[in-house]
This record gives C-alpha cells, structure tokens and sequence, in this order.
C-alpha cells in the first residue's frame, strides 16, 4: 500500500508543473466575464434528508451554494425527473457536470450516459464526480476502468474522524483552503483504481485505521479516454472529490463547498 500511496503523491507533484495549463481556461472565462453553465445531477437518496444530515437533497444544497458564486449559471436535476434530468438541452448547455450517485447506478439510461461521456471526451465540457459517483456510469466510462479500492467503511452513525492535507496548495482546485479535518466520513481505502491522475492536490487519512485515500484527484480525457503516459491531450477535465458521505453533512463544510466552486471553474471548457 506505501508503494501506491508514494506513486500517487508523486503525481500530485508532477500535477503542479501544469498548473498554468490548467487554470487558464477557467480563469480566462471569469475576466471574460462568460457565464459557466453547470448542471448538478443528484440521485436524490431519501436517506440523505432521513439521516439528518441535510434538510434539502444533496444535489440542492451543492446548487444551492454554486448558484451564489459570480459567474455560474446552475441547475440542479435529478433521475426522478423526464429523461432522468438529462435531456438532450440539459446536457448540450452544461459546461461542468457534477455527479453523485449511490444505490441507483444501474437504472441511469446508457443512452443519456454516452451523451453525457461523449462531451467531455470531445472537450466540450468537465465533469465532477462526487463521492460514491466513482461506480456511477459516467465515471467509469470516462475512467476506463472498474474505479473501486480495497475497502469501505462508514463507522456506523459516527463516522471517522479526517484529515485532510493539501498536497500542492498552488493548484485552483484548492485555492482558498488550508489542511482541515472533517468529523464524520466513510472510509475508502486504497489502492484506487483508476488510471493514474494528472494531480492529487488533497490526501486523506484516518490515524484511527492508518488509513489513506486520494481525497481530490484530476485527469484529461480525450476521444480515446486518460492517456497512457504523461503529456497533455485534447479532451474534457474530469475531476473526482472522495469526501460525501449521504448521512454525513459534509457537502455543508465550508472547505469543502470552497473545493467545489473551484472545480465548477476549474472543469470548466478553456474559452
């Protein structure tokens, strides 16, 4: 396990020396003054709201906060709604697509999952994947391969206890935040398996357990998915934040809602 955990680390080093490739597009949007459209897609698990957790549904309160940030139009859709709430509108107006997922994966429809693959693979929009979205189809599509790791743990309704460490603190993704801790968290323990990320600029870890994960992680994909080597590619940002547990108000932290309107600018297609 030390082995992976240095190999990851190390591409979060290697992450910052492109740095300036990856905060341009973003930021050239906001001195433009162009609006980035992002659609919050939420599964809308019931439990989020009987747990106590949250008082609105995950995907609300995300949309909630991103929609008070300058420069972002939002949208929060849900798989309830007509066409799963990814119409063929939805979908082709969406600069950035946040996802969180659950229970439900295997009832999204294939067919607005390869609208939604095809988009970022072409470079037209960035998707966030939250949480227990690293099963969800999108994800693993984009990713290429199955996007699990060694084992879970949700700690019964108290959780575990997180430390979260900065890796590259230069990195957009977590401009503004500083090494915080969160109470309550579900453990996902590595390996990860996923193709290795252009940049980890967060780690996480549990003393209780010894414990650790790739807490925020980022790639390109292109046409042909994540490259096998080093080197940029034409294609979508795909980012994916570990932290988000359904019976846990994380998502109401303010570190992490901060790491979230960076990824909504950050995902967001170059100008």
């Amino acid at each position: 396990m030390e082995i992976k955990r240095r190999d990851f680390l190390k591409a979060a080093v290697a992450g910052s020396a492109a740095l300036g490739l990856h905060s341009r597009g973003a930021r050239a949007q906001e001195d433009n003054g162009e609006t980035i459209n992002v659609l919050v897609w939420d599964e809308q698990q019931d439990l989020q709201i009987d747990s106590g957790a949250y008082e609105d549904y995950i995907g609300n309160t995300i949309a909630a906060d991103l929609a008070e940030q300058p420069g972002l139009e939002v949208v929060s859709a849900n798989i309830d709604e007509d066409e799963q709430g990814l119409s063929d509108e939805r979908i082709e107006a969406a600069d950035v697509i946040f996802w969180w997922g659950h229970v439900r994966h295997g009832e999204v429809d294939d067919e607005r999952v390869a609208k939604v693959v095809e988009k970022v693979r072409a470079g037209n929009a960035g998707f966030v994947g939250l949480h227990s979205a690293h099963f969800a189809k999108p994800f693993t599509q984009l990713m290429g391969t199955r996007c699990g790791f060694r084992r879970v743990d949700a700690g019964g309704a108290d959780g575990f206890r997180q430390h979260c460490v900065i890796t590259n603190p230069a990195h957009p993704l977590v401009e503004g935040v500083s090494n915080f801790e969160v109470p309550q968290t579900e453990i996902y323990a590595e390996p990860f398996e996923v193709p290795m990320p252009e940049g980890i600029p967060m780690y996480g870890y549990w003393e209780e357990t010894g414990e650790a994960f790739p807490e925020l992680c980022f790639w390109t994909v292109g046409p042909d998915g994540v490259p096998d080597s080093a080197g940029q590619i034409e294609g979508g940002k795909v980012v994916y934040l570990r932290l988000g547990h359904e019976t846990f108000p994380i998502f109401q932290q303010e570190e992490v809602a901060q790491i979230l309107r960076n990824a909504a600018r950050f995902a967001a297609p170059s100008a």
